[in-house]
């Protein structure tokens, strides 16, 4: 079974890039998001289930380890409800 310190350093392995790639999913499908994480592992050797993933994840946010996430344009404006174009000032 693999343990939360493993799940961290797989993440460390994944490229910032794919990791951004993964936020940005998970902010509009989460189960999506998490079956592609249970993929990335097994690429790598890793066997996890989704709910595993879910319960190193929620760990993780409660930890505040998910900070260092830089969101681009698309990411923010998701979360942000998807409003575009900026009011005037």
């Amino acid at each position: 079974m693999t343990t939360l310190n493993e799940f961290k350093a797989l993440r460390a392995s994944v490229p910032a890039e794919v990791q951004k790639e993964l936020y940005s999913l998970f902010s509009s499908d989460p189960d999506a998001a998490r079956q592609k994480m249970v993929e990335l592992a097994a690429e790598k050797g890793v066997t996890l289930t989704v709910d595993q993933v879910r319960t190193f994840l929620t760990q993780m946010n409660e930890d505040s380890e998910f900070d260092d996430i830089e969101l681009d344009a698309v990411a923010l404006a998701a979360i942000a409800g998807g409003r575009s174009g900026a009011a005037a000032c």
